[in-house]
């Protein structure tokens, strides 16, 4: 399959990386552009990939277009393309379908939100459920997401707060990564060795719950042995209100 990107940015080389990772397309195949010419070719120059001069060629090259721009760019852009009956995939944030659609002239539209991690094939990909992309559409994209994320579609109503689980969230892991590996350091560990730790524990715990469907208070209590290490630090947890901390940065992103 030829895929272009029409803008190079940091969520659209996240997504190249995953694709090239798992071969699902070739860098012959797939076309880019972007503001900056120069700084393109550079950049294409290291994945292997075309730099195109605008947008249109990038189209005419391809089979399936993602579009990665700014929001503020979208209404500039995308009215003066012809996508040429090609399915178009959007990344840009704050562009329903219904708002995005409007603006696209022959082509089909499906709107989604993937996170960095799609870059090492472990991404979650949030896909509006409304679309106008035929079966034959949904499959190729499909084929392209679904080995490099965990593809979930959700109702336009329900987005933020899945963009917030799956696209913000990362950083609360992060702050947790970091916090346990000072703690580690503090004790006498190497800080690369604790980050590590950390870090693959979100991983291991993370991936035993998706495995087992295990509820999360259950796995737990099964690592919480009475008068033991590991309850003495979550009644801790507890007391300096863990649970509602993260609960309020949800709401004061969803608020804001």
């Amino acid at each position: 399959m030829k895929i272009g990107m029409i803008g190079f940015g940091n969520m659209a080389q996240a997504m190249l990386e995953g694709f090239l990772l798992k071969e699902l397309v070739e860098p012959k195949d797939v076309f880019v552009c972007a503001a900056h010419y120069d700084l393109l070719c550079l950049r294409a120059q290291q994945y292997g990939v075309h730099a195109c001069n605008d947008a249109q060629e990038v189209i005419d090259q391809s089979e399936l277009i993602l579009l990665a721009i700014k929001p503020y760019q979208v209404e500039a852009l995308v009215p003066s393309l012809d996508f040429q009956e090609k399915l178009l995939v959007s990344v840009v944030a704050g562009y329903s379908f219904e708002k995005l659609s409007k603006l696209v002239s022959h082509g089909n539209t499906i709107c989604i939100i993937p996170n960095t991690p799609i870059a090492i094939g472990e991404g979650i990909t949030l896909v509006e459920e409304e679309t106008n992309s035929t079966p034959e559409e949904l499959a190729s994209f499909m084929s392209l997401f679904s080995p490099v994320s965990l593809v979930q579609f959700v109702d336009e109503a329900h987005m933020k707060t899945a963009l917030i689980l799956a696209s913000c969230a990362p950083a609360f892991a992060d702050l947790m990564i970091e916090a346990l590996g000072d703690a580690g350091v503090e004790y006498g560990l190497d800080r690369k060795m604790a980050y590590t730790l950390a870090a693959k524990m979100l991983v291991g715990t993370g991936g035993l719950y998706l495995e087992k469907g295990l509820h999360p208070g259950a796995m737990k209590d099964a690592v919480c042995s009475p008068k033991g290490m590991t309850i003495k630090g979550v009644t801790t947890l507890e007391k300096r209100g863990f649970r509602a901390s993260l609960i309020e940065a949800v709401e004061a992103i969803e608020e804001s």
